[in-house]
């Protein structure tokens, strides 16, 4: 069980990182924080969009958020209800291998959305 906040920051950060390599940028990456958007060009509803929050981890008081991009998918929110926390995202203050496979598998329910959607 970790409970320093550096140290679940950098496991998290860790395990969302190779998404830089399927199709995102890294707009922050920092001691503090780190996120990554989609910057594939599409239009929606008649408005053109350039870029797209996907996920971040950032330290903020104590505790870690892990937020992902949920606002435009009713199916993803009906699937995170499962995970029994804002679906927004998840508030870490004790990261267990558990809470770990659990922050894993939001992230890649967005990502299956983001491509679906064509996002990336």
């Amino acid at each position: 069980m970790k409970t320093d906040l550096v140290e679940i920051f950098q496991t998290i950060r860790a395990g969302i990182q190779p998404y830089a390599t399927r199709g995102y940028t890294v707009h922050e990456n920092s001691e503090t924080g780190y996120d990554l958007y989609s910057e594939k060009n599409i239009e929606l509803d008649g408005e053109k969009v350039t870029e797209r929050f996907f996920t971040g981890v950032y330290i903020n008081g104590n505790e870690v958020e892990v937020k992902v991009n949920t606002s435009e998918f009713s199916s993803t929110n009906q699937q995170l209800t499962s995970f029994g926390e804002n679906t927004d995202g998840l508030k870490i203050a004790q990261l267990d291998d558990t809470k770990l496979k659990e922050v894993e598998t939001l992230v890649e329910i967005i990502h299956t959305n983001f491509k679906e959607k064509e996002w990336i």
